[in-house]
């Protein structure tokens, strides 16, 4: 009797390396980021010294190597270290998903755990006794300590100030190693949001991360087919073609290479040999809208009600909607969900957002004395239900989608 997965044999897959698909991949070399590498190098070259770098912040949108060029350059300058004799750790935390003081802290300090220290309970220690341990454990260690703070932005909240604080003094508090930060964000604005003194300490050098154009994304695919497709099973052509779909829509070389992954099991499914071009048309439907459905989910609730608050207003006829038209049915949405809504400038920011990932389009428009605003309008595909979909993972969307709303004037 056959065996059910006979017919699943990846001896003829397409892919022989999975790992080149990867989003937590980092190849060997980057393609295209030179001038960026470059200048995280000159800072970070006094490290091997013992000395303290300068602060980074890494800013561009998402899929624009931010994160990919962090780790190889902390990857570089490990192995350098370790060549000459330097005591240089890297400590990469994301900030999206551990995004409290106690947590972060909590986070260095597990890092540089030896056998006999005590464990550091998830929770329960003052957070000011997790901040002593981790200076107690990096200056045990010595050397010069690299933090890097992936989706850095998400700290800078008047909750957190505490931490960012804490963060910008490790040099005054630490007696035998010395700390740097490199921050990574896809908001260009978002140390505006960070009080003052703070941003004096953090004192950071900005380098900015632009999209990938057509030829770069293109030789960024060739170089994971080299390595991750059977030989034979692509061309130029369909490389050419996924970078110029890519290109155009965002310029995110992470996206670009999940498109080339997608395409290659259409083209498996199909029981082709190759890579075709109606594999890669048919694989872009289905990534945009895996893409769009997992970020509609995973939005953050005060997200979830902006999202819910452009989509009304769409289904109210406003034609052109502006922050102030959207911060109008965002406060009603958070009466209903019987939420204190955030101010109007962190409003902005989370439109601002929305547009790096391509959920909305917004127009920043000169309004003369009066001042700017923005126009916004919905980027959401045709055929994906964004109010249902966020309603299904969180109750409170579903309570807000119900609520009775003032119409708003036509535009």
């Amino acid at each position: 009797m056959a065996n059910i997965f006979d017919s699943a044999s990846r001896k003829n897959s397409v892919i022989i390396d999975r790992r080149v698909f990867d989003p937590q991949h980092t190849p060997p070399s980057l393609n295209h980021r030179d001038t960026q590498i470059r200048a995280m190098v000159l800072n970070l070259a006094d490290a091997l010294d013992g000395h303290i770098p300068g602060n980074m912040i890494l800013f561009g949108p998402s899929g624009v190597g931010k994160t990919a060029a962090s780790r190889f350059v902390a990857q570089q300058l490990e192995e350098r270290a370790q060549i000459i004799g330097s005591s240089i750790y890297t400590h990469e935390i994301n900030c999206q998903h551990v995004n409290t003081r106690y947590r972060v802290l909590h986070g260095i300090a597990e890092r540089l755990q030896q056998p006999g220290d005590q464990i550091i309970p998830f929770t329960g220690w003052p957070a000011d006794r997790v901040l002593s341990e981790a200076i107690r454990r990096m200056d045990r260690h010595g050397g010069v300590h690299i933090l890097i703070l992936d989706e850095m932005d998400q700290l800078a909240s008047r909750s957190e100030d505490q931490l960012l604080y804490d963060l910008t003094s490790l040099n005054v508090l630490l007696r035998e190693s010395r700390a740097s930060i490199i921050g990574i964000s896809n908001d260009i604005g978002f140390t505006e949001r960070i009080p003052g003194p703070i941003r004096s300490r953090l004192s950071a050098e900005d380098i900015i991360f632009t999209p990938y154009g057509s030829e770069q994304i293109a030789d960024i695919l060739e170089d994971r087919a080299k390595i991750g497709l059977r030989q034979g099973s692509w061309n130029e052509v369909t490389i050419r073609f996924c970078a110029d779909l890519s290109a155009k829509e965002h310029g995110d070389a992470r996206r670009a290479i999940d498109l080339l992954r997608v395409s290659t099991l259409r083209a498996e499914s199909a029981q082709c040999n190759s890579i075709e071009i109606e594999h890669v048309q048919s694989a872009h439907k289905q990534v945009e809208h895996e893409r769009v459905i997992s970020l509609l989910q995973g939005l953050p609730l005060h997200q979830k009600l902006t999202m819910t608050s452009i989509i009304i207003n769409e289904r109210n006829g406003v034609l052109t909607q502006t922050t102030g038209t959207i911060w109008e049915t965002y406060t009603q949405a958070c009466r209903f969900a019987g939420m204190k809504p955030l101010t109007s400038r962190s409003l902005s920011s989370i439109i601002n957002s929305f547009h790096s990932a391509s959920l909305a389009h917004v127009k920043n428009v000169s309004l003369g004395r009066r001042g700017r605003t923005k126009h916004v309008s919905s980027l959401i595909p045709r055929g994906i239900d964004a109010i249902g979909i966020m309603s299904e993972v969180d109750e409170t969307i579903k309570l807000v989608a119900n609520g009775t709303y003032k119409l708003q004037r036509r535009l």
